[in-house]
């Protein structure tokens, strides 16, 4: 079967928001309904609280759903156009340049999870590594978990991405347990908004995705903050 040549995937979580932000499916612009359990191939949509719009990554990825472009935006970031984009480039909603990583997301998020990445990159890559020293000092931040690039690179992403993310979930005795990430942001947030702050992995994820993009691939984009 000859290998498709764009889709864009579109994560929506609840059945109103389809007409509420005029979404559309087609051949080329897939809606994933990332709550959804009852889903054809593995998934961990299960964890779509918590991971939010990662759970489609994960579902493309593993069930292995190919074109030679492939993008992900969610039901409130689309891009305006889709470039054509060359292996090890990357086509991003948004370039921030002057946006400390980590003090950004001491500031909104529990500072411990990003020093835990920290400490799995160190482990992984020996102690002062890129990806480390991109969390820590780098100023430039690419937003939102929105991207397009060729399926080879997707496939680079994830493969390094989701090892990360399950060595997180194993270092907090979390063992992809939906009742032991509620009680881990219960217990972070107590006096904060844990319905929001519940998506640790996927505000952590979103920093990776940054990380990796920054540091192998070209990312461009048509608007920068």
């Amino acid at each position: 079967m000859e290998e498709k040549e764009l889709t864009f995937w579109i994560t929506y979580h609840e059945d109103k928001q389809i007409e509420e932000y005029g979404l559309k499916g087609s051949d080329i612009f897939k809606l994933f309904k990332g709550n959804k359990e009852d889903v054809d191939g593995e998934n961990i949509n299960y964890l779509n609280k918590f991971y939010s719009e990662i759970v489609t990554l994960y579902y493309v990825w593993r069930n292995n759903i190919r074109s030679r472009i492939i993008g992900f935006g969610h039901y409130r970031r689309l891009f305006p156009q889709i470039c054509d984009v060359e292996e090890g480039q990357c086509q991003v909603l948004s370039i921030n340049y002057n946006n400390s990583v980590l003090n950004h997301y001491k500031f909104a998020h529990n500072y411990q999870d990003i020093y835990d990445a920290i400490d799995i990159l160190n482990e992984k890559y020996g102690k002062g590594n890129k990806y480390s020293k991109y969390l820590l000092e780098s100023k430039v931040f690419i937003p939102f978990c929105c991207f397009i690039m060729n399926y080879t690179d997707f496939e680079k992403l994830c493969n390094w991405l989701f090892p990360i993310i399950f060595a997180w979930d194993e270092k907090n005795n979390l063992n992809m347990n939906p009742y032991k990430y509620m009680e881990k942001a219960k217990r972070d947030f107590r006096y904060d908004n844990v319905d929001y702050q519940c998506r640790a992995v996927g505000f952590l994820s979103e920093r990776l995705i940054s990380c990796y993009i920054v540091n192998e691939m070209k990312p461009f984009c048509i608007n920068t903050l």
